[in-house]
């Protein structure tokens, strides 16, 4: 007897508890718990025109699992109505009846008259819209939800997993839901980079700059940075293009593709097709204005002789066409680089792996022109290109000295 009552007991649980988080999905969660069906009897009896508990006892034949009755349940919930019409939830509840037993017209008429008694408010247009997909009424539930993502953006992401959910198109979305205003747009595109739905966040934004809408330069670096970490190298290069003609900043070309090669600037715009400098332990990365190879800046990377630093911390993503052969070229300078394991410029691939170097540097140089020349695979999709000195095993691991970058130029050979 104790082995077959377990089990069930065990899927008696599991019922409830999927049973309760559907309900909790298409709008409502139950809360009478402690209340018996007795007691809210007597409720009745002892203040009959009091409606709360003619609704708790509709809700409660509406989802208890042991005393379904949707036809109580509806006589119920329009005896609380009776005696208060002005409560949302109520008509919310008699529509939910009506959505389980198929009557799609009372149904439509219990939520139009929730509507009425609060049409501003959230769970009033969640319900509606969920109990109308629920249907199959799409073009019933679209505006709500359009409502809901306008008058409640913190709600967004909720809101979206919902659509995408049911629907499987995001196009759909985009088109016939997402309101047509900048932050809804921008709000819509970083759903869809969360999710990383590549296309259809290129098409949201795509859509975005047909309307005209502004974008802020962080904004426009969020899209090209999502662009390049989906190895859409080309297409994020044209993102950035745009916006440096936006702000009036020459715009790299195919006999330089490197953005400010010469570190006359601390940055462009930062992010996307910028130097990315990052922070290495046992160095030190600055912009030095008296040790230039030309113009007034050179970058300068330090090593305090402390670390056996695998350094890769600066580095440039840049477009590459395959099958097209290219020419890196960097002037670079030492001072009393340390291990035999020094400092060099590469070249890797993203999206099709490839690896180009040039010679490594060490001891005392002075300016020197390191060259990489390349031809990039069928599928490449880009690369980049980044400043290396690797970690070494030798017992003189420990770098020192100074390096300085400066000139770096990538362009097509024929």
């Amino acid at each position: 007897m104790k082995r077959c009552l377990v089990p069930f007991l065990l899927i008696s649980f599991s019922l409830f508890i999927g049973y309760h988080t559907l309900n909790i999905w298409r709008g409502f969660v139950l809360s009478i718990s402690g209340t018996s069906r007795e007691d809210l009897f007597e409720a009745i009896r002892l203040t009959p025109d009091n409606p709360d508990p003619f609704y708790r006892l509709g809700v409660l034949y509406q989802w208890s699992l042991l005393q379904t009755d949707l036809e109580k349940s509806e006589r119920y919930l329009r005896k609380a109505i009776e005696r208060n019409p002005l409560e949302q939830e109520y008509w919310l509840a008699l529509a939910r009846v009506y959505q389980r037993t198929g009557n799609s017209v009372a149904m439509g008429c219990a939520l139009e008259n929730a509507l009425r008694v609060f049409p501003a408010g959230y769970q009033g247009r969640w319900v509606t819209g969920n109990l109308f997909l629920q249907q199959g009424a799409s073009e019933k539930a679209f505006s709500h939800f359009s409502y809901l993502l306008s008058h409640y953006p913190g709600q967004s992401s909720a809101i979206y997993d919902l659509l995408v959910g049911m629907t499987h198109d995001t196009e759909l979305i985009l088109n016939r839901i997402v309101p047509e205003n900048p932050s809804s747009l921008s709000q819509y595109i970083t759903y869809l980079y969360e999710i990383g739905d590549n296309a259809s966040a290129k098409k949201a934004w795509d859509k975005k700059v047909s309307l005209r809408y502004p974008r802020d330069r962080a904004e426009t670096l969020r899209h090209i940075d999502f662009l390049i970490s989906q190895g859409e190298l080309m297409e994020a290069f044209k993102v950035w293009k745009a916006r440096l003609r936006e702000e009036g900043l020459s715009v790299p070309a195919n006999e330089n593709l490197i953005t400010n090669g010469g570190f006359e600037k601390e940055k462009i715009l930062g992010g996307g097709f910028d130097w990315r400098i990052g922070t290495a332990a046992g160095a030190t990365i600055s912009r030095d204005h008296a040790r230039a190879f030309e113009g007034k800046s050179a970058l300068r990377i330090a090593f305090d002789g402390k670390e056996n630093v695998d350094f890769y911390h600066v580095s440039q993503f840049v477009p590459l066409k395959p099958s097209t052969d290219y020419m890196l070229r960097a002037s670079m300078k030492t001072e009393g680089i340390t291990t035999r394991s020094g400092v060099r410029m590469e070249v890797v691939g993203v999206g099709a792996s490839f690896h180009g170097a040039s010679e490594s540097l060490t001891g005392d140089n002075n300016w020197k022109e390191l060259t990489i020349v390349f031809r990039t695979p069928p599928l490449t999709r880009g690369g980049m290109v980044r400043v290396r000195r690797e970690r070494t095993d030798k017992f003189d691991r420990f770098i020192a000295g100074t390096v300085w970058l400066d000139n770096v130029r990538l362009y097509e050979t024929q």
